[in-house]
């Protein structure tokens, strides 16, 4: 057959076709068909041969019918389904009692109406396989899949509903959402495509598509741009563009102040522009599986991915074509198989504590939130590394509420969206006693539980219904639409529908407008309430082990490499709860941190540039003959590589088997021996060399070491690197900022994470957490700072700055007025004058 082929601009396409290394795409373009026929005249028959072809591709998805899988070892799904769940009962309850009872046979009767008996089944065998798990999203509303041990969260006392999940009008599939160890997915996949080999099961899709971000790299790479160039560029692309051409963001966002683009970045950014939105390759979903009784090439295109599964390398992944929503559309249920470091966490400190206290927690215990010291932590905001709820956002709203039980943590970490916080804000102030009248009187039941603000996604089906008449049905379509990425078309067909509503129900006008923009709040993302229930009681056993495992804790969450923020910031916090940081040792250290009853052990994993085959070579010696006794047994039973040697020395890991070298002694030692056992080097010396007397390292030059080559100070907060500097200004500490409520304040510390937000007029604005030593300080840049400042943030830190301390319900802030890296402030003042007080330094008023 014989074609042309058109997608795109056809320079834009040449760049696309560099990136893919494809010449079939190097000549883009669509061409008339007499220009076909000049180019191919010798295959006159092949032009029919591309209308025959055009026309046999013509596939219509069989929409309206849905595919779910089948459990092959059950000849009646629905009841073995009523038979295990009435056993699960009994190990849940104990006794089951008639609410109990009448609520299983509620929901066994609606799932084998919907024909998904086979699908809980087919779920159930999958979390056998791997005990810590989490289901989440709306499955966590269903007394079945808790009596299944697919979910963990006791549905009637949480008040979850089950028709969120599943009911008799809901026309599209329901999918079920499963967390496990985000190192233990692969092996559950593995199992899964096992147990039902292609083409049973497959993953889906991802389309993915180039962002602005992407696009620039690309081309860039095209180009031939240094690989640190496009790094610096790229990196303060906005994560949410705001659709304006690319050259106008370089030239007016905050994140380029001061910024000159090197010469050719024109052109880059030309052709950059052009290839936003154009599809780049085909990805896997983060977690979505599908299973079909029969065949899925019945249904749907399917093909080999690249990915390579780390327990079974040699097992071919099968992904189909389709991305969710297609997916959803051909009639498949799908299975979301997700990975999560937090479960991982819990579960290797869990392990950790049996090693060391012999003690075996329970994981699907309920009795965490119960401990006092684990309501403390959430009530006071000191939840780092706490699953859920130890972004910054989450820490002061639960400080801001006091809140430690189960109910107010699942509402704050519900709320938390990015257009309700005028909605926190009247939620707080009526939690703490405020009267208030509820948006509607038709509201006042529907919205008691949450102080007349609408929180979960099951309050906009409920509003839409009570406030408007929305028949269930339509208000459930409300709620997915305002989940989606552009809902422009469908919010105004049911904006209008839900205005007519509203007033055939005689409400008037301000009420509707009111209403309807607390609805709009939920755009973009939210959450139902069986979702944040699921996953506050991950996070109570994961505050659980905070409180009373600390350095187990700490050890878990830094091996998982998950969280908010850097490394640094969880080994501060960790010496402020009064664990010991212990360095890395050749004798003591895994290759993961460990949490033992005298403090935390570094892992070698930290130790920047070690490579892991040194590692496992090192760990493997010691554990067939013991701790080594020093540096000449240990290259005596090791290979370990001459840059490996180096690197544990500068670190510390050698200084248990030093026998009184210093650590300059101990490289010069490695460095001779490798230069003798060098090829060519002859081998003269039967006898070492003494060992010259070389100073050892001072207490700096260490903790630079380790700050350069862990990411963070052994014994010291990295801010103690810059004492002497930091001498020249009148600092306030995060310890003493109740003081200076209302007042002006310098501070400097090291940035941990920040969150760049919009606001209500769509002005770009940050939240930004600095780490001065005694604590975290949560500071605010306003639009007009942001705009001056934000491109400082990109620098390397320490920073300095100047703001005014803020109040509210007990949490303190910082709004900033003005931001500065400390290195070039001090290399603006210049040396410090002989005999000025520190005071004189730096006007800070």
């Amino acid at each position: 057959m014989a074609n042309s082929d058109g997608r795109s601009s056809r320079r834009a396409q040449e760049c696309t076709a560099r990136l893919s290394r494809s010449p079939a795409l190097a000549t883009p373009g669509l061409r008339p068909a007499a220009d076909l026929e000049r180019h191919f005249p010798d295959v006159p028959d092949a032009f029919a041969a591309a209308a025959v072809i055009a026309e046999r591709c013509q596939y219509r998805i069989p929409i309206g019918r849905t595919i779910a899988p089948r459990h092959a070892e059950a000849s009646d799904a629905l009841q073995q389904l009523r038979s295990l769940a009435y056993e699960g009962a009994l190990r849940r309850y104990g006794t089951i009692a008639p609410v109990t009872r009448d609520r299983l046979e509620h929901e066994l009767a609606i799932i084998g109406m919907k024909g998904f008996a086979d699908y809980f089944l087919v779920v159930r065998d999958i979390v056998l396989h791997g005990p810590t798990h989490c289901g989440r999203g709306s499955v966590a509303n269903s007394i079945v899949s808790y009596c299944l041990g697919i979910t963990h969260v006791e549905p009637l006392g949480a008040g979850l509903l089950f028709e969120r999940f599943l009911n008799p009008a809901r026309r599209d599939p329901p999918d079920i959402d499963l967390d496990f160890p985000w190192d233990e997915r692969d092996r559950i996949l593995a199992w899964v495509f096992r147990k039902h080999p292609r083409p049973r099961a497959a993953m889906v899709a991802n389309h993915n598509c180039l962002r602005l971000a992407g696009a620039l790299r690309e081309v860039a790479k095209v180009f031939g741009r240094p690989a640190a160039e496009i790094r610096d560029i790229t990196r303060r692309i906005p994560h949410f563009g705001s659709g304006e051409p690319v050259e106008e963001l370089l030239a007016s966002h905050p994140n380029f102040r001061g910024m000159r683009l090197p010469q050719g970045w024109d052109r880059i950014t030309t052709l950059a522009d052009s290839l936003v939105g154009t599809p780049r390759h085909l990805s896997l979903h983060p977690g979505g599986v599908v299973i079909v009784p029969g065949a899925l090439t019945d249904v749907v295109p399917l093909e080999p991915a690249a990915k390579r599964l780390a327990d079974a390398p040699d097992l071919t992944v099968p992904v189909i074509q389709f991305e969710k929503d297609g997916a959803e559309d051909a009639g498949l249920v799908k299975i979301d198989l997700l990975g999560n470091r937090s479960l991982a966490v819990i579960r290797d400190a869990i392990a950790m504590v049996h090693v060391n206290t012999g003690v075996q927690l329970d994981y699907t215990s309920q009795q965490a939130g119960n401990d006092p010291a684990t309501r403390a932590l959430f009530r006071t905001g000191d939840t780092l590394g706490v699953f859920y709820t130890e972004s910054p956002a989450s820490r002061m709203l639960n400080l801001k509420s006091q809140a430690e039980s189960f109910e107010l943590l699942v509402l704050n970490t519900s709320i938390i969206r990015p257009a309700a916080n005028r909605f926190i804000q009247q939620y707080l102030e009526r939690l703490h006693g405020m009267e208030y009248e509820p948006l509607h009187p038709s509201l006042r039941d529907t919205l008691a539980e949450t102080f007349g603000v609408m929180v979960y996604q099951e309050d906009v089906v409920n509003v839409a219904h009570a406030f408007a008449g929305l028949d269930w049905s339509a208000a459930d379509g409300l709620r997915k639409a305002l989940a989606k990425k552009r809902p422009g078309k469908q919010l105004a067909a049911y904006f209008e529908e839900f205005v007519r509503g509203a007033r055939t129900r005689g409400r008037d006008e301000a009420s509707i407008i009111t209403v309807w923009e607390m609805v709009l709040s939920f755009s973009g993302y939210s959450f139902c309430k069986g979702h944040s229930c699921s996953y506050i009681q991950v996070a109570q056993q994961s505050a659980y082990l905070r409180a009373n495992h600390p350095a187990e804790f700490i050890a878990a969450v830094l091996s998982n490499e998950g969280g908010f923020y850097r490394s640094f910031a969880y080994v501060a916090e960790a010496r402020r709860m009064g664990v010991a940081i212990l360095p890395p040792c050749v004798n003591a250290s895994a290759w993961r941190c460990t949490g033992h009853p005298d403090g935390m052990r570094v892992g070698l994993m930290f130790v920047k540039g070690l490579s892991r085959d040194g590692a496992d070579q090192l760990l493997a010696a010691r554990d067939a003959c013991g701790p080594f006794t020093s540096l000449a047994e240990l290259r005596a039973r090791t290979a370990l590589p001459p840059d490996d040697l180096r690197l544990l020395v500068k670190v510390g890991a050698l200084d248990g088997i030093a026998g009184g070298m210093t650590r300059p002694q101990l490289l010069w030692v490695g460095d001779t021996t490798d230069r003798e056992l060098a090829p060519g080097a002859g081998g003269l010396l039967t006898t070492p060399p003494p060992v010259p007397a070389l100073r050892d390292y001072d207490t700096e030059r260490k903790r630079r070491d380790a700050w350069a080559l862990l990411g963070f100070c052994l014994d010291a907060h990295p801010m103690a690197l810059h004492a002497e500097e930091l001498t020249r200004f009148r600092l306030v500490k995060s310890s003493d900022l109740h003081r200076h409520v209302g007042k002006r304040v310098l501070m400097a510390g090291m940035y941990t994470t920040g969150k760049p937000v919009h606001t209500a007029t769509h002005e770009p604005m940050q939240f930004v957490t600095f780490d001065d030593g005694d604590g975290l300080i949560e500071c605010v840049l306003f639009p007009a700072v942001y705009r001056e400042r934000a491109h400082v943030l990109f620098d390397q830190g320490p920073f300095i700055f100047r703001g005014v301390v803020e109040e509210s319900f007990g949490a303190l802030t910082v709004t900033i007025s003005h931001l500065e890296r400390l290195e070039r402030m001090l290399a603006r003042m210049g040396p410090r004058p002989p005999g000025s007080s520190e005071a004189s330094m730096i006007d800070h008023r």
